[in-house]
This record gives structure tokens, C-alpha cells and sequence, in this order.
């Protein structure tokens, strides 16, 4: 912008520094107060713009909105052509859409900083102001997670000049906090237009995707109400009903990933492989077992016991000559194609029919258990039994082939071996856990009978026929002592009843004891006739008049002024005090014309004095009157300009009237900042 740059001054006292985001029709820049020694943000334009005075008046409007959620409006002004407003700044803090472009946020935190958003724009409807271009450059979180919402009023002001009534513009901040919602769900913008830093949500039948068909782990009332809101025009009216609606949320912020992280499947897979290529992946290092080493395999073939072999077929058999020149032995169970050999030569003896299985070996084919016992070796066996067979039945020229297969067949034994004791292990661990539960097993009866010490046995119970009836000498003595009691019940009733209005005191004994007489004279009470005024105040300023309540008063305004701290004025403590919103000036930011407190007296009194204690200077002037809701007939009892500490304020004459009004007009810069009425106690007499 033309004459706005660093270490320009504007105002007398906001030195510019750098700028920090161009804005359509302004610039925003960081700026350093130099009357009050503190950072600040300032948006400036320039005084030819259209929308000049319409953002400037919206901006002194802001000002008076005072919620930890809006950003501040601190101050307006023009200085040399330029307009400008003065915002409070919140170091470290980052935009909404800045948080998404580093990555998504968790859903907790979303439904957080959507519930303070809207909760800060419902705080701003009730002053009557409005965003109306809400978006997530809009929503800032600052380094403590403090979410505050900025350009309320001014933003729209700068953008249009178009007039919108109020029901029209709740609904229009209420489907902005949706649309916010939605993309800090899913990073894409759902509304016409574009917003920089964020993709435009995809279009389907009917708006726009829900979230959750975009994100994973959306809950389920924050993609309903996105749903209803953006694609069926429903949900709700006002930023406070979207705020109630996804209430309750964390109060500080949710650390964590976006979305649901799906665990890893960590279950193994088992590869089957055809025995042609054991060779092949035994000779592989990296296939084999790091913890068994050739010494534990050759330990480990050494134990197993070679497979008993049938008497009938200890013998080698007898091999025949072959005619054909190549042979083919058939591939393991499983294999698609039969495996070729080496070529024998002719004449070469090969054997005449196959024998047998050993016993215990598996039939080929046939599938090898693991947890049954016996199966390692059994696995072994046949394998060995196998390798051997190759062996014997090429001769000569098949014997290193054999020799490699039979060791591959040792060390696959071992491993099967191995699987087999594991199962073992396992399988008797949990037997060993089925006996214990069988033996924890208790019937109810041993259940009640369980521990270490034996219950002792009950208490006998006899029989009613085994009960003897009381005697004759006991029914006696039980109607004599009944009897008793009945005559003395009824000598001590007819006495006291023949002394009733005797004044007597009811004693058993003779003529009442006299006392001592005191004689109690009451002051004289004067009664008013029918109709007379019942404050029974007779003028003169006597004792202080109890205070019935206590409440803000801002006629102008939204008809509350922080009622909550109103009771603190009457609570007879200096150290508790009431204050007022925060305004940008002295007068009020220009706002209003006045702001206070309204005291109730429960009835009509006369009013002589009122004692004000002011923590701050102020103007300030002290009305009665009989309407709560206006001071237009109230009588004025005193005024006071620029004092603090204790003020007494006396009415030339009595006043009368219910309702007290404490009413500031000009008030001073408090601790924070900004400038407040205060009232520490307040005594009307």
C-alpha cells in the first residue's frame, strides 16, 4: 500500500514493522505501540476506499466486544491518508489453515477449536455483530492452545456493502463454522469460492462428499451435522446451536494424529516349497535358520534314529539294464510337473520296481502333523529313506546328486524335529493348564465349606414339639408386671388431665412454687394508615438500606454490563470490586453514551445519601428513579468528575424512588489496557 511501510508511524504512536498478510482491498502488518510499549497488529487501507468508513465504524463497533475467544479490537483511527485498526497481537499464534498445510488434525481438537470458535461468534451475535466470511484464516490457535477468532464485523465490512438482517447473518456464521469444521476434517474448502492454502471439496450428487467418505476417524455427529448442514440446508440456525450441538469438547488442546492408524498385520506366512528346491535353499545362507549352524546340524542329525527297515528288504535289490537313455522321477505331492534327473547312460542299472516304504515313514502324499508325536522323525526318515533311494537307484553316476539331497533331507529333519518339540512343549503346557482349572473346579457345595480352617457346625434347632410351654408360676408373673404398667399409665394421665388450666405445672406434687416476675416493656410501634407509604422512611438519612440485588446496566448496549460482578458492590468489602467491558477510550470507545450499575432496593425509599467507592477515576453521577429499565424520570442525587477512592454523593433533597442507578460516562485505562468503569461498594442511606 502507497505510504505504508516499515518504521512508518501511524497515529502518533503505532510504529509499522513488517507486513504479515495482503488482504484483498488491505494489508494487515505487525506495529509496535509506542505510548504503551507493546505489540500489536494494525489493518490498514487506504481513506479513498470505498469501504473507508463503513470498517472503520465496524471496527469501533468490535471494540466492544470483550471474549477470550475474538481477537481485540484496541484502537482506530486515520493518519495521512491511510485508515487503519489497531488489533491485539498473539505471539507464536498460527492460522487455522497453516496448521492444516502441515498436516491433519486429530478429531478431538477439530470439534475443539470448532466449539470455541462458535462459542466466540455466539458472544459477538449477542452484541449484534456478525463475521459473515468466516474461514480458516480466520481461526487462530495460539502456542498455548488458546483459540481465538478475528475479523469480526471488519471483514465482511471490507468485502461488500450489502445489508444483512439478523437471522440471515447467525445462519451465515453458523454454516461457516461447519464449513471450518469440514476442512479442518478433511483439508478441502466445501464452499463456492476458494480459500488459499486449501483444495475446493470434490462435487457430488446433491453438495459434497461427507467427511467421513474423505477422512478416516470422523465422529459421527460431526459428519452428520456437516452433512445436514452443507448439502440438505438444515442443521443449525446459530453459531451457539452448532456449539451445543457438539458439545462438550476438551478444554485444553488434543495432541495426536488425524484419522485412525490401522495396525499392522504382524502374522507370518508359511511358503510351501517343493523338495526339488530344498537343494537350492539350504545352499542359500541367508534362507537358513541363524541359529543353527553346520555343527548344530550335524549334532542334531547324529541324534536321530535311522528308520527301522523290514527284514525282507535289508538286502540291496537287484538292479536291471535300462534301455532308454533319460529317466524321470516324479515331483512331490503338490509340484505341477514331474522333475527331470540328470541323463543316465545306456547300460546304466536302475532298479527293477520301488520298494516299499520303511516303517514309519509317511506315504508320499501324505500330509506330516507336526504336534504328533513322532512327527519330526517320522519326517526324517522319510526324507533320509527318500535321499537314499535316489541314491541307490542311479548308481554311480546319480551318487553326488544323492549324497546333497540326503544332506538337505538331514538338515530338513532337523528342523522338523525342532517344530515337532515345540509343539511338544506347547501342547503339554497346556494340558498342565487344563488339569490346574479341573482342579480349581468346585462344586457349591464346596464352595461354601472352601478354607483352610472347617467351619464349625451350626447352632441345633429343635423342633417346636421338642419346645415346653412356659409354667403356670411364669404366665403369672408376666401378666402382674403387665398389669402394673397399665395402672401407673393411667394415674399419671387422670392427674395431669384434672390440672389442665389450673395454671398449674403439671407436677405430681401440691400448689405451684411462685417465680420470679419480669415485667418487659416493648418501645412504642406506630402504625400508618391504610394506604400510607410503607417505606417507613421519615428523612433525615438514617441507617443504610439493605441492597435486594445488584446488575449491569448498558441501555445502549445489550442490556448487561458483566451482571456476574455486580454483587461484589454491596458485599462490604473494598477489595471486590465490579468493572465494566473494556472500551477502546475514555468515552466509551464513542460507542454509547454511558454504562453502569442498577441497584435494587426491594421497595420505595427516600434516598438522602450515596457513598461510592471508586477504584479508578471516573465521571460518574447517581440517579433514583421508580422504571428499572430507564432513567429518563429518575431524580438525580449527586455527581462526581475525575475522582477516585471514597466519594459521598447528597441530594439536596430526599428522593424517591426503588431503583438506584450508579451511571459512568467517562471512565480511565485500567491495568489491562483497556478503559473500564469500577465500583468497589456502594451504600445507600
Amino acid at each position: 500500500m502507497h505510504g505504508v511501510g516499515p518504521s512508518t508511524v501511524l497515529g502518533g504512536r503505532y510504529a509499522v514493522q513488517r507486513r504479515l498478510e495482503q488482504l484483498p482491498r488491505a494489508e494487515r502488518w505487525s506495529a509496535h505501540d509506542t505510548t504503551l510499549e507493546r505489540d500489536v497488529v494494525i489493518v490498514c487501507f487506504s481513506e479513498q476506499e470505498s469501504h473507508a468508513d463503513t470498517t472503520l465504524d465496524a471496527a469501533r463497533r468490535a471494540a466492544g466486544l470483550d471474549n477470550s475467544r475474538l481477537v481485540r479490537v484496541l484502537d482506530v483511527g486515520r493518519s495521512d491518508g491511510i485508515a487503519f485498526f489497531v488489533e491485539e497481537s498473539i505471539p507464536d499464534a498460527q492460522t487455522l489453515a497453516h496448521l492444516l498445510e502441515q498436516g491433519g488434525l486429530p478429531a478431538e481438537e477439530v470439534r475443539r477449536i470448532a466449539g470455541e470458535t462458535a462459542t466466540g461468534l455466539e458472544a459477538a451475535r449477542g452484541r449484534g455483530l456478525h463475521h459473515l466470511r468466516l474461514t480458516p484464516h480466520s481461526v487462530l490457535r495460539a502456542h498455548d492452545g488458546t483459540i481465538k477468532v478475528r475479523g469480526v464485523a471488519t471483514t465482511a465490512s471490507m468485502t461488500t456493502d450489502e445489508e444483512v438482517d439478523a437471522s440471515r447473518a447467525a445462519r451465515t456464521d453458523a454454516v461457516g463454522v461447519v464449513a471450518v469444521t469440514y476442512a479442518a476434517l478433511t483439508s478441502r474448502w466445501p464452499l463456492p469460492g476458494s480459500v488459499p492454502g486449501l483444495e475446493s471439496a470434490p462435487r457430488v450428487v446433491g453438495g459434497v462428499p461427507a467427511p467421513s467418505e474423505i477422512a478416516a476417524g470422523v465422529p459421527g455427529d460431526l459428519d452428520a451435522l456437516c452433512r445436514l448442514t452443507l448439502n440438505e440446508d438444515q442443521g443449525p440456525l446459530t453459531p451457539g446451536d452448532f456449539a451445543t450441538q457438539i458439545a462438550p469438547w476438551a478444554m485444553t488442546q488434543v495432541q495426536g494424529f488425524a484419522g485412525s492408524r490401522r495396525a499392522d498385520d504382524d502374522s507370518t506366512r508359511t511358503i510351501a516349497m517343493p523338495v526339488a528346491d530344498l537343494d537350492a535353499a539350504f545352499a542359500d545362507p541367508a534362507l537358513v535358520d541363524p541359529g543353527f549352524s553346520d555343527a548344530a546340524f550335524a549334532e542334531a542329525a547324529a541324534q536321530v534314529p535311522p528308520p527301522p527297515v523290514p527284514p525282507d528288504e535289508q538286502t540291496t535289490p537287484d538292479l536291471a539294464p535300462v534301455d532308454a537313455p533319460t529317466t524321470e522321477v516324479l515331483a512331490p505331492s503338490g509340484a505341477d510337473e514331474p522333475t527331470p534327473t540328470r541323463p543316465i547312460a545306456a547300460g546304466a542299472a536302475q532298479p527293477e520296481a520301488a520298494p516299499g516304504p520303511p516303517a514309519g515313514a509317511v506315504p508320499p502324499g501324505a500330509t506330516v502333523d507336526p504336534d504328533q508325536p513322532g512327527a519330526g522323525a517320522a519326517a526324517a526318515a522319510q526324507a533320509a529313506a527318500a535321499a537314499s533311494a535316489v541314491g541307490s537307484a542311479l548308481g554311480t553316476a546319480g551318487q553326488a546328486a544323492g549324497q546333497a539331497a540326503g544332506a538337505a533331507a538331514q538338515r530338513f529333519g532337523s528342523f522338523a524335529r525342532a517344530t515337532a518339540d515345540k509343539a511338544a512343549e506347547r501342547r503339554a503346557q497346556r494340558q498342565a493348564a487344563a488339569d490346574r482349572a479341573e482342579q480349581r473346579r468346585i462344586s457349591l457345595n464346596q464352595a461354601l465349606v472352601e478354607g483352610e480352617e472347617p467351619l464349625d457346625a451350626p447352632l441345633p434347632l429343635l423342633s417346636a414339639d421338642r419346645v415346653a410351654p412356659p409354667s403356670r408360676d411364669q404366665t403369672k408373673i408376666v401378666l402382674a408386671i403387665v398389669a402394673t404398667f397399665l395402672v401407673v399409665v393411667t394415674v399419671v394421665a387422670a392427674i395431669g388431665a384434672s390440672k389442665i388450666g389450673s395454671k398449674s405445672d403439671l407436677g405430681l406434687g401440691g400448689s405451684p412454687t411462685p417465680r420470679g416476675t419480669q415485667t418487659v416493656t416493648a418501645p412504642a410501634v406506630t402504625v400508618p394508615p391504610t394506604g400510607a407509604d410503607d417505606s417507613g422512611d421519615t428523612g433525615g438519612g438514617g441507617d443504610p438500606y439493605a441492597i435486594l440485588s445488584a446488575t449491569g446496566f448498558d441501555p445502549e448496549g445489550d442490556g448487561a454490563e458483566r451482571n456476574g460482578e455486580a454483587a461484589r458492590t454491596f458485599d462490604g468489602k473494598d477489595n471486590t470490586y465490579w468493572s465494566s467491558e473494556g472500551y477502546a477510550s475514555p468515552n466509551l470507545g464513542g460507542l454509547k453514551k454511558g454504562v453502569g450499575l442498577r441497584l435494587d432496593l426491594g421497595n420505595t425509599r427516600e434516598v438522602h445519601t450515596v457513598k461510592l467507592v471508586l477504584p479508578n477515576a471516573a465521571d460518574v453521577s447517581v440517579l433514583v428513579g421508580e422504571d428499572r429499565d430507564s432513567m429518563d424520570s429518575a431524580s438525580q442525587v449527586g455527581a462526581s468528575k475525575g475522582k477516585s477512592g471514597e466519594i459521598t454523593l447528597t441530594a439536596p433533597a430526599a428522593v424517591k424512588g426503588q431503583y438506584v442507578f450508579i451511571w459512568f460516562t467517562a471512565v480511565t485505562q485500567v491495568a489491562d489496557g483497556r478503559f473500564r468503569a469500577t465500583v468497589a461498594e456502594v451504600t445507600v442511606s
